[in-house]
C-alpha cells in the first residue's frame, strides 16, 4: 500500500508518534488490495489538494472507487473493519498500561508496606537495630519517588495513546457521516 496513514490522519504531525505508528500499523495489518476505505480517504485527500470542497472531493472519490466494485456499503464496512482494529488496539493497550501499573505502581507499594512493618518490629528491637531501621526508612523514600515517576510515565503515554486513538477514531466516525450525508 503507498498511502502515507500518517498523512491522512495526523496531518499536522502532533499526534505522539509511538502510539500513532502502533495503531497505523495495525490498520495497515488489515487492509485489503481491494478499493475500500484507504484509498477512498487517500483518493478524498488528493481531491481536496485541487481545492475541490469536500462534497465534491467524496463523489468524486465514490465515482472512482465505483470503477473498482466499490459499493457504499463496502466502503462503510472496511472503515467500520478498521474501527474495530483500533478498537482492539486499544483494549490491547489497556491490558498492557494494567501490567505496567501492577508491575511499576503495586508491586512498589506492597513492597513499601512489607518495609514499614519490618521498621515498626525493629522500632521494638534494642538500639543496636536502629542502623536497620534507617536503612529501609531510606528504602521507602526511594521507592515513593519510583512510584512517582512511573506513574507520571504511565500517564503520560495513556494520554498520547488516547489523543492518537481519540483522533484518528474521530476522523474515521466524521468520514462515515460524510458518506451517510453525501453518498
Amino acid at each position: 500500500m503507498n498511502i502515507d496513514l500518517n498523512n491522512l490522519f495526523n496531518p499536522q504531525n502532533d499526534l505522539d508518534e509511538k502510539s500513532t505508528r502502533a495503531l497505523l500499523k495495525a490498520m495497515v495489518g488489515s487492509h485489503s488490495s481491494d478499493f475500500e476505505y484507504l484509498k477512498f480517504k487517500a483518493a478524498v485527500g488528493s481531491m481536496k489538494e485541487l481545492a475541490m470542497d469536500e462534497t465534491t472531493s467524496f463523489k468524486s472519490a465514490f465515482a472512482t472507487g465505483k470503477t473498482m466494485g466499490l459499493t457504499k456499503q463496502k466502503l462503510i464496512s472496511s472503515a467500520n473493519r478498521y474501527l474495530g482494529v483500533l478498537q482492539s488496539e486499544g483494549a490491547n493497550f489497556t491490558e498492557a498500561l494494567k501490567s505496567q501499573i501492577d508491575k511499576n505502581v503495586n508491586s512498589r507499594e506492597s513492597m513499601i508496606a512489607q518495609l514499614e512493618e519490618r521498621i515498626s518490629e525493629n522500632k521494638r528491637k534494642i538500639s543496636e537495630l536502629e542502623r536497620e531501621i534507617v536503612t529501609y526508612q531510606e528504602k521507602i523514600d526511594n521507592v515513593d519517588t519510583d512510584i512517582d515517576a512511573a506513574q507520571a510515565k504511565i500517564d503520560g503515554t495513556k494520554e498520547r495513546f488516547r489523543n492518537s486513538y481519540t483522533t484518528i477514531t474521530d476522523i474515521i466516525k466524521k468520514d462515515i457521516e460524510l458518506i451517510n450525508l453525501y453518498l
